[in-house]
């Protein structure tokens, strides 16, 4: 991974939170904030938006897991390594109820730490799904707290579910990812390759595999696509630009 991942530290203990700097500069990581509150750390986290947090429990003026909770109702949710001494197996389990990546017990040992952060790591690449193309577009939406990143190209179509705020984005090789972030967010990110054929649905041009005059209604048309022959309804009013960006591509 070229992208430097960023961190966000909360540590009360001033000797633990200066290790934990120092790990995470051995490990490649960017830290945009070290703090031993755990209120400095949810505006810290508000501002700089982290990929991931190391956070103590015991914290000053707000506890961790409360902090990351409020996290989570701002709809940020950076990747989770929770490190803390406690003895308290109630608390252990909330944090794993935070769906942390690991937790790390102190004392805490680089290797500890390294393990932790190779598993973020392999959970940031895998929610980024994207191809090495020099003009590609990364398009940004939210899915399940998290941020997805996800290359146009190998977006294949997108589809609003009714009557709810969210829609299924279906990506070449299989994945289909759910988000909230809304279809005319989504096109706003993306190059004339996605196109709008009905309020409901975005398609990727270049997964058109054929244009057929509907069977059921005069006048309206259905796309089909590659790979599995799925068909989108196009409306009448985007036929015409449909047909010349299509020609276009």
């Amino acid at each position: 991974m070229s992208r430097v991942l960023t961190v966000a530290i909360a540590e009360d203990q001033e000797l633990d939170r200066k290790k934990l700097e120092m790990y995470a500069g051995r490990l490649g990581l960017k830290v945009v904030s070290s703090t031993a509150s755990g209120t400095w750390f949810l505006d810290d986290c508000l501002k700089y938006k982290p990929d991931l947090v190391f956070l103590d429990i015991g914290l000053h003026m707000m506890d961790g897991i409360t902090a990351y909770k409020r996290l989570l109702e701002q709809g940020l949710a950076p990747y989770l390594i929770m490190v803390s001494g406690t003895q308290d197996y109630s608390l252990v389990i909330a944090g794993y109820e935070l769906d942390c990546i690991s937790f790390v017990t102190k004392p805490v040992t680089f290797e500890h730490l390294s393990a932790a952060v190779e598993k973020a790591r392999t959970a940031f690449e895998k929610a980024l799904t994207y191809m090495p193309a020099p003009n590609s577009r990364i398009l940004e939406v939210k899915a399940s707290y998290k941020t997805v990143f996800i290359n146009e190209h190998k977006l294949i179509y997108a589809q609003k579910s009714k009557g709810e705020r969210k829609a299924f984005l279906y990506i070449e090789g299989g994945e289909v990812v759910e988000t909230t972030t809304p279809l005319t967010e989504i096109l706003s990110q993306c190059s004339k390759q996605i196109f709008c054929p009905n309020p409901s649905n975005l398609v990727n041009l270049n997964f058109v595999k054929s244009i057929h005059a509907s069977d059921l209604f005069f006048g309206t048309y259905k796309i089909k696509l590659f790979p599995d022959d799925i068909e989108i309804d196009l409306s009448r009013r985007k036929r015409k630009e449909f047909e010349r960006l299509y020609r276009h591509e």
